[in-house]
Formats: structure tokens, sequence, C-alpha cells
């Protein structure tokens, strides 16, 4: 008698020409229908090598249970919260729409929160989404530490984290390359020929605020320049008042790299106020890549995240997490790329000069 994976090896060498149900991986497996359905909704009551065999058959063919019926059984609905940080910011919304795509295309609804930024809010999203018996969360925190993520996953509910980790270290998240991003980026203004770049940057408190401000200092400390910061709070409002204010204490600025969009949009509106020309007197990188980046005058030169495999990263842990509780957590990291346009190109005339 084969060794039960080698077995198992030979079974998938020819792989189904259907959707498989419930019972064909059961048989793939070398299992019963029941095992597998213990399996696939978490339970312990099963031997390890079952439960190995059962993981393996629906990882090769991509074998989703019927998650209405799954859910059913469990008191739960068949549906994902989903809770961002900021709905009115384009790279929340394009996260939201990408987010959905994919869930819907599992047969899956969203329940969409928004914490605008504020814990309190996010506190209380996550409460109704654990009473509302959710599958699963994918979240882009305000507050990495919120005590309700750890409710959720106490529940059992998986949560993924997405732009954004949370400190629960259960949690699964897929997240981007921000120190390395914004160093690139700083990177192409220096060697654009500017010098005294000023960076706007996020609320200090939030994780990728953190890293996006460690990505700048590190480009500007190896060129043996000096650092230029001001806080923005990911607000429009935010970037405009930072703006002022590094125009203000660093009146030879040349440069600015800017953490998120909204803050862009601020900042474009005090450099248009006192007439300083972009690029001509200031260059600009910004983080994120919404749709009017290419339209305005000067074009503008982004930070561009892959959201939408981004979005598909994270569902596709959510359902794998779903499907096997004890799996280790996962950290996902993706690239981010450069999209060069008109507003980094160099130089220049100095805000000073003539």
């Amino acid at each position: 008698m084969g060794h039960p994976v080698r077995l198992l090896d030979t079974v998938f060498m020819s792989p189904p020409s259907k959707r498989l149900r419930i019972g064909d991986v059961a048989k793939l497996a070398g299992v019963s229908p029941a095992t597998v359905s213990r399996v696939m909704s978490g339970s312990r009551r099963v031997s390890d090598d079952a439960r190995e065999r059962v993981l393996a058959a629906a990882r090769r063919f991509d074998y989703q249970p019927s998650q209405l019926a799954r859910n059913l059984r469990r008191g739960q609905t068949a549906t994902v919260g989903v809770l961002v940080s900021d709905i009115e910011n384009p790279h929340f919304a394009t996260m939201v729409r990408a987010l959905e795509a994919v869930l819907y295309d599992r047969g899956t609804r969203v329940l969409l929160c928004n914490s605008a930024e504020d814990t309190g809010k996010q506190s209380s999203y996550l409460e109704v989404l654990a009473a509302e018996r959710v599958m699963g969360v994918v979240i882009s925190p305000t507050a990495d530490g919120d005590d309700s993520v750890t409710r959720l996953m106490d529940l059992g509910i998986p949560v993924v984290a997405f732009d954004r980790p949370v400190a629960d270290p259960r949690a699964d998240s897929v997240v981007t390359d921000n120190a390395g991003a914004v160093a690139l980026g700083t990177q192409l203004l220096i060697d654009s020929g500017r010098r005294s770049i000023g960076f706007i940057g996020g609320t200090e408190t939030v994780w990728t605020a953190i890293e996006r401000r460690a990505g700048y200092c590190s480009a500007i400390e190896a060129a043996g320049l000096t650092p230029i910061t001001a806080v923005g709070h990911y607000t429009v409002e935010g970037g405009r008042q930072a703006a002022e204010l590094l125009l203000q204490e660093a009146p030879g600025m040349d440069a600015l790299m800017i953490a998120n969009n909204q803050m862009t949009i601020g900042a474009l509106e005090a450099l248009r106020e006192h007439r300083i020309r972009v690029p001509e007197q200031v260059g600009i990188v910004a983080f994120d890549d919404p749709p009017w980046a290419s339209l305005i005058d000067p074009p503008l030169t982004t930070i561009a995240q892959p959201l939408r495999e981004m979005s598909q990263a994270a569902v596709d842990r959510l359902f794998l997490r779903m499907s096997d509780g004890a799996l280790p957590p996962q950290r996902i990291c993706f690239e981010c790329h450069l999209e060069i346009r008109q507003s980094s190109q160099g130089h220049h005339n100095p805000i000073t000069g003539d």
C-alpha cells in the first residue's frame, strides 16, 4: 500500500475538468465528505494526516466550499466586513472597488464601514461586524492596537490587515514597502538636482506615516542633505497647512515629497496661492496615483501601489484562513513603482531667485 502523500500526488496528475464538489475532494484525499466538511469549517476533530491531504486537494484545484451553506450552519452570513480609514480618499475608494469585485466573484457580499480616521468609530464598527457574525474582515486600521480586532479573532473571525498592519500577531497583513518607495521617490528628486527637499507626512502614530517618513529621511541623510518635515495628517487641509509651514521655515525649498494624495491637493493649493511654479521652482513627487494625477498641469509624478493585486492577495489569504485557521500568520509585502511625469523634472529657478 503506497504512502498517502505519494498516492495524492498521483491522483493530482490529471486535474478534473469541472468545478470540484465536496465529494470530489473527499475522493481525491481518500477521506469521507464529512471529514472534508470538518477541515473546511476549521474543526480540530481531524487527524493531521487527513487535514493535510484535504487541504492539498483543495489548494491544488482551488476548491471553495459553499460558503452560504457552511455559514448558515455556523450562524454566520456570507458577508465579509471591509473597514477603511477614509472612504473619501481615492486610494481607499479604489481599494474597496477592487476588494468588492474579488469577493463578489467568490459569491460573497461586502459590509462596508468607514472609520474616517476616528479610533472610536473603528472600535464601534468592529463590534458591529462581530455582532453580524461576518465570515471575515479586511481592515485598513486607524489604530493598529484596537482591542476590538483581538475580540474578533477570539470569536474565530479571521482578520486581514490591508495597507496598514494591526497589533494582534494572529492577523495576516497585505502591505507595501512604504519606506523603500518613498526613498526611491526622494532619490528621484535628488537626482534631478534638488537640494532642499521638504516632506509632508501623515499622522505620526499611523504605521504608513512612520514608514514613509523613514524612507524620506534615509534618502536625504544618505545624500548629505538636511531633512525638512511637516505633518499634514493625511488630509487636504493638513497638506495645505504643512506646505505653508515649510514655505515659511525653508524659503529656499525646491522640492516636496508628499506622503499621500489628499495632502498633495492641499500642498498644490498652497503653492498656487504663492504663485510658485511646478516643477520650475518646486519639484513634486507624491505617494498614491489617483486618476487625476495625469490630468493636472503639470502631470504629477507619483508612487503607485498595486491595489488590485493587493486586493486579490488579501481575499485569497482571508479565504485560506477561513479554510484552515491553524495556518501561521503571513505578511505579504508588495513593491510600489514610480509613475514619472512632469512634476519632478529638474531644474529650475529657486523660490528666492528671479
